[in-house]
């Protein structure tokens, strides 16, 4: 495991890398005292974790964390106030560890970055063997969700994030939808507005809504199909008419 310092306190720096000291699977490659300096190094070296401080000169933590998550590695956050820990996993942190801290939650913290870990590799290697993605993991407070495609609904553009709609449930996963798009079978889930991907097996009708026209699927959620698109995802969600279950 690879792992960046992101702090402006020297002592701080120095009490991370004391902790990671302890575990020989994980290299430090760099140490860091603002945004931009970990963003130089992140560009020039493989980081799988970084350890990051919420209050950073001139641009903060969560700033960083707030930028593109396909350009970060995963996060743990290392700071002196409580009061950051919600928004931290709002930006999909792995842990939020409040100083000082000690040597069993640091450890319980690198766990939690290698089970991430496994996770993604897991993931990277049964998509290496179908054409197209099985399932999707979101992140929750402090444990990792794993969506099988089957499962999913639809999903809704949010922000650089995606919230997937599975079993009754919103899941928040770090990708963007354009990039889901590219990576679930088109057979089974098609675009029908820039901000939405359907399950076409979850839809059951698509009608007129005043001037627009949307899909309505089974479970009665209903999502807007954009003009242009129409007449595709009209070829898509409609069946031959001797099969009729749609409007």
């Amino acid at each position: 495991m690879r792992a960046l310092i992101v702090d402006d306190e020297p002592l701080s720096r120095r009490a991370v890398r004391q902790l990671i000291a302890t575990h020989a699977d994980v290299e430090i490659v760099g140490e860091c005292v603002d945004a931009n300096e970990a963003m130089t190094a992140l560009r020039g070296n493989d980081v799988d974790v970084m350890f990051l401080d919420v209050r950073l000169p001139s641009e903060s933590g969560l700033d960083l964390a707030r930028r593109d998550r396909r350009e970060l590695p995963f996060i743990v956050f290392v700071t002196a106030f409580d009061q950051f820990a919600l928004p931290a996993f709002e930006v999909d942190a792995v842990d939020f560890l409040r100083k000082p801290i000690t040597q069993d939650r640091f450890d319980a913290a690198l766990d939690r970055v290698r089970e991430r870990m496994r996770l993604e590799a897991a993931a990277v290697v049964a998509e290496s063997q179908t054409e197209f993605a099985q399932r999707l993991v979101a992140r929750e407070r402090q444990r990792d969700v794993v969506i099988a495609a089957s499962d999913i609904d639809y999903i809704e553009a949010d922000d650089v994030y995606a919230a997937v709609y599975a079993n009754g449930r919103r899941h928040l996963v770090r990708e963007s939808l354009d990039s889901l798009e590219q990576r679930l079978d088109p057979a089974r889930f098609t675009r029908v507005h820039r901000g939405y991907i359907v399950a076409i097996d979850r839809a059951a009708s698509l009608r007129r809504h005043g001037p627009a026209w949307e899909v309505v699927l089974r479970t009665g959620a209903t999502l807007p199909v954009s003009r242009r698109r129409h007449a595709a995802i009209k070829e898509v969600l409609l069946p031959p008419k001797k099969n009729g279950s749609l409007d």
